[in-house]
């Protein structure tokens, strides 16, 4: 890719929304290989694949961030990619997931409140870097688990065109 402006960005209509519906989660394959089109979209995956479990949310309590690290000294740019997930209701079952994500090397799919999907981990894969599992204090605090998986990245999230050349599992 040339280092060349070719483009502007010119304002849409004022109909976005922010927030993530759901995210998909599988184990991170370095066999994963991945169609990209003209305009970066993934259109197609091959290689090693791997089955993705979905992980529903709530409203507004999914968030998927992006942040370009750049450095003029260094001559280097890399994309940082957090995603925040609250999974509600603690028991076993949530504290033994809370363990798998916490060790696990991942690959991860969003899914935002536009229906756009997103891939993040595309060649390094995700990480675990905080969670807490707790009960809340008063009655409309949360009881369950706040998790962040971290992915870093040569250039930003790949949007998927169809989401149906994935492998999704309730």
């Amino acid at each position: 890719m040339a280092c060349l402006l070719t483009t502007g960005y010119q304002l849409g209509c004022r109909d976005s929304i922010g927030g993530i519906q759901e995210i998909y989660i599988a184990n991170f394959s370095s066999g994963a290989t991945y169609s990209l089109d003209a305009n970066d979209n993934i259109t197609g995956v091959g290689g090693v694949t791997a089955s993705y479990y979905t992980f529903e949310q709530e409203m507004e309590t999914g968030q998927f961030d992006q942040t370009g690290e750049y450095s003029t000294e260094m001559g280097t740019v890399f994309f940082t990619q957090d995603v925040t997930v609250m999974l509600h209701k603690n028991d076993a079952a949530l504290r033994n997931q809370l363990l798998v994500l916490s060790q696990a090397n991942m690959s991860v799919i969003i899914l935002d409140q536009r229906g756009e999907y997103w891939l993040i981990g595309y060649q390094n894969g995700v990480r675990t870097t905080a969670g807490a599992m707790n009960t809340g204090k008063a009655f409309g605090d949360m009881n369950g688990v706040t998790i962040t998986l971290q992915g870093k990245e040569p250039e930003p999230a790949y949007r998927i065109d169809d989401i149906s050349i994935f492998t999704i599992t309730v």
